[in-house]
């Protein structure tokens, strides 16, 4: 079993690697928005908190982009395809279990995720000298719980539509307003009361806040420990919910 889940998930990734509109979003589309937004920001100077650069927050930003990017869009234009195709249909005639298929996919995307965000902080660093805080198992444990929240979704939004066009067209809709309303384009201060307390049933605005201490703040996971259970209680829901709505065609 684990043999065939290890081909399974080598399958995948070979095929990831060949689509050119997964590997866009994964990977092109974040560092373009980085080099846009510290091209545009990147005069400002240090803010008053001891160690912080102000950019910070759009690098921020830009890792949540990364992780919503690779767990939705990148994840729902190849999975839908495929379902449509009836490649999973057939796969379905093998011993591989539902929960292999999600984890396998899950982890192919976790992998690409981490690339992403290493090209977008290696970008920061290299072209603009903005240097994180923060250690790296928290991000690591974030980026975790991240990619499998927004897989999770993109497996939901598969899941429940016949058609690749409809797919795309609702992970466009949630990524836009995930990535307006969480922080990672507008700052939240910004915001109406009404609209701030609105966008905090977004998990991208967790997320941000969770990335945001770290590596503006150079806070601990624990000192944000609402932001923390609410991000890992809404992973745990879409998870159950993405293998509850699983289908092989």
């Amino acid at each position: 079993m684990m043999k065939r889940f290890l081909n399974f998930f080598a399958m995948q990734f070979v095929l990831a690697s060949r689509s050119k509109i997964a590997l866009f979003w994964s990977f092109v589309y974040p560092v373009v928005m980085l080099l846009l937004m510290l091209s545009v920001f990147g005069n400002l100077q240090k803010s008053g908190v001891s160690g912080a650069d102000p950019r910070l927050v759009t690098v921020t930003g830009v890792l949540v982009l990364t992780i919503m990017s690779g767990g939705i869009f990148a994840l729902v234009t190849v999975l839908a395809s495929d379902l449509q195709s009836g490649v999973y249909k057939r796969l379905k005639l093998t011993d591989l279990r539902p929960l292999d298929v999600i984890f396998a996919l899950m982890l192919r995307q976790f992998i690409i995720i981490v690339i992403g965000a290493i090209l977008v902080l290696l970008a920061a660093k290299l072209l603009f000298r903005v240097t994180p805080n923060g250690d790296i198992a928290s991000l690591i444990f974030l980026t975790t719980i991240g990619s499998t929240l927004f897989c999770s979704i993109g497996f939901i939004i598969v899941n429940l539509c016949s058609r690749p066009p409809a797919a795309t067209a609702i992970a466009n809709m949630i990524f836009l307003v995930m990535l307006f309303l969480s922080g990672s384009t507008f700052p939240k201060a910004v915001f109406p009361s009404w609209l701030a307390n609105a966008a905090q049933i977004l998990p991208a605005s967790h997320l941000f806040d969770l990335l945001e201490g770290q590596l503006y703040y150079g806070e601990g996971l624990l000192d944000n420990t609402k932001s923390l259970a609410i991000l890992l209680t809404m992973c745990l829901v879409l998870l159950i919910v993405a293998i509850k709505t699983f289908k092989w065609k």
